[in-house]
């Protein structure tokens, strides 16, 4: 085979991954946000995992008070954590009671950048509720970021407690 025809196919070749990767970004499919559950035993399950998880949070809230833990800034900062996480728990499963358990509110998407909330008995507070329900992201993402500091933190006081600890 000459020695064109294999760098011709040599560069084909290499040109397959970027050209997969530049259709996956130029057209790209949709993506879906939001997890719906079809049947009762799946919103079920999902709830039971938020009430663990929020179990969870309020055990760590208390063991870090009773061992005296929060004197420390980095566990601290995991107890606000927690607490938002346990905030954030108490907003989804009362959101999801009301999109998915009772059926007492439904989005309706109007354009690209607008939806509107139907509520029952076209109910204005409920509307005006489940929409703050649904802006959980402003409980979750403070949580998520508390949580890493106060990791970062615990992390930088034991790398600090063992350079400490290696001078003589």
């Amino acid at each position: 085979m000459p020695k064109k025809v294999q760098h011709s196919i040599r560069v084909m070749v290499n040109l397959i991954p970027a050209l997969a990767v530049a259709g996956l970004i130029l057209l790209p499919i949709d993506g879906y946000a939001t997890q719906l559950h079809a049947s009762s035993e799946g919103i079920i399950t999902h709830q039971i995992g938020h009430l663990f998880f929020l179990f969870s949070m309020v055990v760590l809230i208390f063991t870090i008070i009773g061992k005296g833990l929060d004197k420390q800034k980095g566990w601290r900062l995991i107890q606000y954590s927690a607490f938002f996480f346990v905030l954030w728990n108490l907003d989804v499963i009362t959101a999801h009671f009301f999109d998915n358990q009772i059926y007492a509110v439904r989005i309706e998407n109007i354009s690209l950048s607008r939806i509107s909330v139907m509520s029952q008995n076209d109910s204005a507070v409920l509307a005006w509720l489940y929409y703050g329900l649904k802006l959980d992201h402003l409980l979750c993402v403070p949580a998520m970021l508390l949580l890493y500091k106060g990791l970062s933190n615990l992390v930088k006081e034991q790398r600090q407690m063992m350079l400490n600890k290696d001078k003589p």
